[in-house]
């Protein structure tokens, strides 16, 4: 009996209380809250806090979080030295991949206590803006630019990519994406990253296969996909076109959202909200 390749669709591995996903009624819930509710009264460090413990955070609690990911944000220059050795055109997904695992080599993993994971998720979270940020830099040639601790997670990163400290809107802009972003549940990248994890592989190679399941075209790949046909498309006029001419041609059109929502990705409709006021900031046509 012929049967056909789907992988892991639908059949259940393993179970997480860290988020839910309510595909019928297009909802996200992180740790019982909603994540429509998150993106307007919380902010990223406060859900990664959520995220880690079950919990909100007192504002000591959360002030302290704070404190830690801005002071494990910078990267060993040794491992910014190698970056310099890649191709400019490398994928950038690879490159993260690779020096997520390099961080292994740099820092000591404990399985002694729960609290000896939290320091290396800590250590990720921090570390993991600096990766790339640094990386774009290299590859355009450009000089890199340290953390600032004073600044958010959000804004941070953009001052690390950009030079200079972004306008508050667009921080909060960044900040609401991260939030979108931080959990999806059980999904291809997370099975990765745990099925690692189990072998008591540490932190860091678990993240690394995470890392590594994401860039695929079938997982957040997708987005990378559909970033390349909108700069090939270019203008509206050029939309029906190019797609009448992929149809034909039997060519595969990349979407974005999720295929475990049946009526609306939750995501997609604050995203497309922020896209609108971002373009409208920045002068970009919408």
């Amino acid at each position: 009996m012929d049967t056909k390749n789907i992988g892991l669709r639908d059949i259940e591995v393993a179970d997480t209380r860290i988020s839910d996903i309510d595909g019928e009624r297009g909802r996200l819930i992180y740790r019982g809250y909603d994540i429509l509710d998150l993106t307007k009264n919380s902010n990223f460090e406060e859900t990664a806090y959520l995220l880690l413990h079950d919990r909100l955070p007192s504002k000591l609690e959360l002030d302290d979080f704070k404190a830690r990911l801005a002071g494990a944000r910078l990267i060993p220059a040794h491992m910014q030295e190698n970056m310099g050795n890649w191709r400019k055109d490398a994928d950038p997904m690879d490159m993260l991949q690779a020096f997520v695992a390099a961080l292994g080599g740099y820092y000591d993993e404990e399985f002694s206590s729960k609290e000896a994971s939290y320091d290396r998720a800590i250590n990720l979270i921090a570390k993991v803006p600096t990766i790339i940020a640094s990386w774009d830099r290299i590859r355009n040639n450009k000089k890199i630019i340290n953390p600032d601790p004073k600044l958010s997670h959000a804004a941070n990163f953009l001052y690390m990519l950009f030079g200079e400290k972004p306008d508050p809107e667009v921080e909060k802009v960044l900040d609401i994406c991260l939030i979108l972003h931080a959990d999806h549940s059980f999904n291809a990248s997370t099975f990765a990253a745990r099925q690692v994890a189990s072998t008591r592989a540490h932190m860091f190679s678990a993240a690394s296969a995470g890392i590594g399941a994401l860039s695929g075209e079938l997982h957040g790949g997708a987005n990378y996909e559909v970033m390349k046909m909108l700069l090939e498309i270019q203008t509206i006029d050029n939309v029906e076109p190019w797609i009448m001419e992929q149809m034909e041609k039997g060519i595969k059109i990349m979407g974005m959202g999720h295929a475990v929502y049946k009526t609306y990705d939750p995501r997609a409709m604050v995203l497309k909200e922020l896209s609108k006021k971002l373009a409208k900031k920045t002068g970009q046509p919408w």
